[in-house]
């Protein structure tokens, strides 16, 4: 306010005459600054407006460079059975690439800024000097008022020009809003496409699916009106044919599945344990691997070391303390046993397992099921699988049938005469031999 002040009173009064018509303008320095900023405010947004696609689009080509490095880090053994190591390499070129490119338009187009704000900022000393030329020259406005309109000028320039000098981190800032902008709105689309379910405090020794219709992301349906109630200590298997959608309810149940509806009742203090069909093994300490997600702090070394020994990992209880990326050193089956050791550690009371024992020869499935069932009797259990010698091990048999154009329908099936009589001799027999290790 201090160099405005000075600026109106050095500039004086600007006088036009049109014929009879005379207008004068006051302080007329002042408005040829804020002409001056606003000009400037406006070619640099005309100049500097791209910068925010392309920092936005920075962010996304260096991530997607990243993410792709990462995944061909935890995959390099099936890349290269399949000699697909050119194919990669064409991909991190491509990617490559479009990460150069964006950043060769980024430069471009900041030297273009650089060259007008630095042009703008010189312009700030040259233009009040010219407009303020003819009173120097007529004799009102000595070469120390000149000098002094000149300094003033600027000063008020400067203060009226932020947003010319700070565009670049402005159009960067911009880039990172919109990003999370575009991240809630795709939230919110999914909140507002997902008329999601209804969770009710059930009994503590039942779950019940009661209606529920599950729906594919873009709203296609998957199921339609399933129905049916778990029991403490129910051994239940759900089959059907693959893409049907069994995984999917497991998803519903466990809350991580919004597009559908229906009521799912179920004591909201139950221990709840879910075992995909690719464990997620975190890196570092073993112990931290078996005991997730508690904390290793709270179970004692021996819990550890027995449940690896009880699920055919011995070799890796001498390791607990070992850090490691386990998901890349262990084979699909041992991390399977592994996901079976914290079903062991954390003794759950409903237990759902997805697939869990697919990547273990069925001798080891067996044994896997029957430890479950002789350490944990009173754990509910809920398996999807497609091998039938998983029928001898679950009292209950849910299958998944499909309609051709519509949403596929949940059944549950006669209990065959044999089955309980061909589980209950596996269980005798493991009970007599429950200490011989594998």
């Amino acid at each position: 306010m201090t160099f405005v002040a000075i600026l109106w009173s050095l500039s004086g009064s600007f006088t036009l005459t049109v014929s009879d018509f005379v207008v004068r303008l006051p302080g007329y320095m002042v408005w040829v600054a804020v002409l001056y900023a606003i000009l400037g405010t406006i070619i640099t947004d005309w100049l500097g407006r791209p910068l925010v696609r392309l920092n936005f689009d920075r962010q996304r080509y260096e991530a997607d460079f990243r993410f792709s490095l990462v995944r061909f880090r935890e995959n390099t053994e099936g890349v290269a059975l399949y000699r697909g190591e050119a194919d990669e390499f064409r991909g991190f070129l491509q990617r490559f690439e479009d990460v150069v490119r964006n950043w060769w338009g980024i430069m471009l187009r900041q030297k273009r800024m650089t060259y007008f704000t630095s042009g703008y900022g010189l312009g700030a000393w040259i233009v009040p000097s010219i407009v303020a030329a003819p009173r120097y020259f007529r004799g009102e406005l000595g070469l120390g008022g000149l000098m002094q309109t000149a300094q003033a000028f600027q000063q008020v320039q400067d203060a009226l020009s932020f947003f010319v000098q700070s565009y670049k981190e402005i159009a960067a800032w911009s880039a990172v809003v919109e990003r999370l902008a575009g991240f809630e709105r795709t939230l919110e689309g999914v909140h507002h496409a997902a008329s999601g379910f209804r969770r009710v405090e059930g009994r503590p020794t039942q779950l019940t699916v009661a209606g529920v219709d599950l729906n594919r992301p873009d709203g296609q349906p998957l199921m339609a009106d399933v129905n049916f109630s778990l029991r403490r200590g129910d051994t239940v298997l759900l089959s059907g044919s693959s893409g049907s959608g069994k995984s999917t309810l497991i998803r519903a149940i466990a809350g991580i599945w919004p597009f559908g509806r229906g009521e799912i009742r179920a004591a909201r203090d139950a221990r709840m344990l879910f075992l995909p069909q690719r464990p997620y093994l975190p890196i570092g300490a073993l112990r931290d691997v078996v005991s997730y997600p508690m904390p290793a702090e709270g179970v004692p070394e021996a819990t550890l070391r027995e449940a690896l020994e009880a699920v055919g990992l011995p070799q890796l209880a001498p390791r607990l303390d070992e850090d490691a990326h386990w998901a890349l050193q262990l084979s699909p089956g041992e991390q399977q046993r592994i996901a079976f050791a914290r079903a062991l550690v954390q003794k759950p009371e409903w237990l759902f397992l997805d697939e869990a024992t697919s990547a273990v020869d069925e001798a080891t499935e067996s044994r896997l099921y029957r430890l479950i069932r002789e350490r944990l009797p009173e754990t509910t259990l809920f398996s999807i699988g497609h091998r039938t010698t998983l029928r001898p091990f679950h009292t209950r048999q849910l299958m998944v049938q499909p309609s051709p154009g519509s949403a596929a329908a949940v059944v549950e099936l006669p209990v065959a005469a044999d089955l309980t009589a061909e589980y209950d001799p596996l269980m005798r027999d493991e009970g007599a031999r429950h200490h011989r290790r594998w």
